[in-house]
């Protein structure tokens, strides 16, 4: 699914305006969604396919459909929803696929594209579409070219524009009312996905290690690591930076995700800036090692892409069901920092500070991501503040042989001792048992209390010096009627949702949750104590944000709108949901549009 605007846009809509069916499987699974007016591409070859010919489709879904035609008279045929959809207002574009490859083949000669074509649907049905919305060719052909780099390039680079050029002579004489003007625009962009966008603020901030084990959607951000382990941008983002870009860094990928944390955890203690990012089973499996580092006061950054659960669940949806888990994994406690971005311009940056959070207050830092915003793409304006994005290692780190050093020395400093760096200078101990200042093991009471408070006051120096816009921010007027709720993807949905409501009359703003640990527990309690309807929005089935507002601030969020099936939120039933409760008061609402 794609968004296409001049104005940036947060959320998918469930409706579409054009439809492209790559094949008969396309057009059963989406037709419904067609807005009155849209339009469908289809090849006329698939016509004669029959509901019941479809391998890969869900049974639950061939059954509705079945039920859905038997209750409309519709012919279980591509042909029988084609005439469906052009009885109730949709425009139907066909092409014959086959005659178009063949055309193509001549003006080549050297190929038999006819035995290729499952190859080249995708080409012919990107250029089908840009041509009719009336995209310059220019444009398609640039795009070619940045995907048929180097060794892809060549004779396939060749026939992908020929492709192009026979599918836009074919499409030149139809006229829809949907354009695709160019933009012109003085700015820097970058179009990323959330892996990539984690990935690009790592390296920016300094990662040295990394570690996975290959699991969706993680093991694509250690992939891209992998590839651009050196970032060179012009100018750089910061000095620091610019003198990493030739450093490069060591990505592992380790036998399990034990050895990933573990290995993750080692190399943080060695003194390197470490990370590791995984998904759903793999987090469970990294529960103590991440207590290990917890104990050891450790800096390691942990990537957790949230999909759906629980165990193998549904490994290529979306879902925000871990947080309540990744606030509390772990047996005893230990402090950790819990970040949440809610687009890819957020997931360069909380990338980037994670780690200087990890090093400045020596501890673990989760940076959850969702699965709709790990394998989503969205433009994003390059213009990040160098002075926000300074590399912090904590300044702590001690160099000379002293007799008397104590790793976990209790400072005033809010908890954060003095670290040191193996082979670099004195010598400490490091157990998974509660030991003294020096590293020993003790089971002392008066020590063992001393040592858990000065590591659970290391939040409290955190929650002081990180700003407040690192960890929630309001949108909108400042007092609102209604007060939208949200955390992680749901930012660009609500955002979208609260100026659609604005526009028609309503005051309403946005409170995006984004660090749940420390959590920001007066800004939330002033925002949302102010008499207006509160809405919570979320992917999973508790609410567990709006319980964690609850536990923090007393303030219970009576109105749910939640999501469990695995599909994206998207804008219009979110907005359909919060005109149902201005109207019938529905305390929980769940949410069921995408097939």
């Amino acid at each position: 699914m794609v968004r296409v605007s001049d104005e940036p846009k947060g959320g998918l809509l469930s409706t579409m305006d054009v439809l492209v069916a790559l094949d008969a499987e396309s057009v059963f699974t989406h037709f419904q969604d067609v807005k009155r007016g849209g339009y469908v591409i289809v090849d006329t070859s698939t016509f004669n396919t029959r509901l019941d010919q479809l391998q890969y489709m869900e049974d639950e879904l061939k059954e509705r459909l079945r039920e859905f035609f038997s209750k409309a008279g519709i012919e279980p045929t591509v042909k029988g929803v084609i005439d469906y959809l052009r009885n109730n207002g949709v425009n139907v574009l066909t092409m014959h696929y086959a005659d178009l490859l063949q055309e193509v083949k001549k003006r080549l000669h050297d190929i038999d594209l006819p035995s290729l074509i499952g190859r080249y649907s995708n080409v012919v049905m990107t250029a089908y579409s840009t041509a009719i919305m009336g995209l310059p060719i220019d444009y398609v052909f640039k795009g070619l070219e940045d995907v048929f780099t180097g060794r892809r390039g060549g004779k396939l680079l060749e026939y992908n524009k020929a492709i192009v050029e026979v599918v836009y002579d074919y499409a030149k004489p139809i006229k829809t009312n949907i354009s695709l003007p160019p933009i012109k625009r003085e700015v820097r962009a970058i179009i990323v996905n959330g892996n990539e966008a984690v990935a690009i603020g790592k390296i920016l901030g300094g990662l040295r290690f990394q570690t996975y084990y290959p699991i969706t959607p993680a093991a694509d951000e250690s992939f891209f690591i992998e590839a651009h382990n050196i970032v060179s941008l012009d100018p750089p983002v910061t000095e620091e930076a610019k003198a990493l870009e030739k450093a490069g860094i060591v990505v592992v990928q380790t036998e399990d995700e034990i050895s990933a944390i573990n290995m993750a955890i080692g190399a943080g203690i060695a003194g390197a800036r470490a990370a590791t990012a995984t998904s759903g089973p793999g987090l469970s499996l990294m529960v103590e090692g991440t207590g290990f580092a917890g104990m050891n006061e450790v800096p390691v950054v942990i990537t957790h892409y949230q999909r759906a659960g629980p165990s193998t669940g549904m490994a290529t949806r979306n879902s925000q069901s871990d947080l309540r888990f990744v606030m509390h994994m772990g047996h005893g406690e230990f402090p950790r920092i819990v970040i949440s971005s809610g687009d890819h311009r957020e997931a360069i940056e909380d990338a980037f500070k994670a780690l200087n959070w990890a090093e400045r207050y020596q501890m673990p830092v989760f940076h959850l991501v969702d699965k709709t915003l790990a394998n989503s793409y969205s433009t994003v304006i390059w213009d990040i503040d160098k002075k926000a994005l300074r590399i912090d290692r904590g300044g702590l780190v001690v160099t000379k042989d002293e007799n008397d050093y104590r790793r976990f020395r209790i400072t005033k400093d809010g908890g954060v001792s003095p670290r040191s760096i193996p082979g670099l200078g004195p010598i400490f101990w490091l157990t998974g048992d509660e030991h003294d200042e020096f590293g020993h093991i003790t089971e002392d009471p008066v020590t063992r209390t001393e040592m858990y408070e000065k590591r659970m006051k290391k939040l409290e120096l955190a929650d002081r010096e990180i700003p407040i816009t690192d960890k929630v921010r309001l949108y909108g007027p400042e007092s609102a009627d209604i007060t939208l709720v949200g955390w992680g993807s749901t930012k660009g949905v609500l955002l979208d949702v609260m100026n659609m409501l604005n526009r028609e009359g309503y005051r309403v703003n946005f409170l995006q949750l984004k660090m749940f640990i420390p959590f920001p527990s007066d800004f939330v309690k002033n925002a949302l104590s102010k008499g207006q309807l509160i809405i919570d929005v979320e992917s999973n089935y508790d609410a567990q944000a709006a319980s964690v507002i609850r536990e923090k601030t007393g303030i219970e969020i009576k109105h749910k709108v939640i999501k469990v099936t695995g599909r994206p939120i998207f804008v219009d039933e979110v907005y359909d949901a919060v005109k149902k409760i201005l109207k019938d008061k529905d305390e929980r609402i769940i949410l069921m549009k995408g097939p």
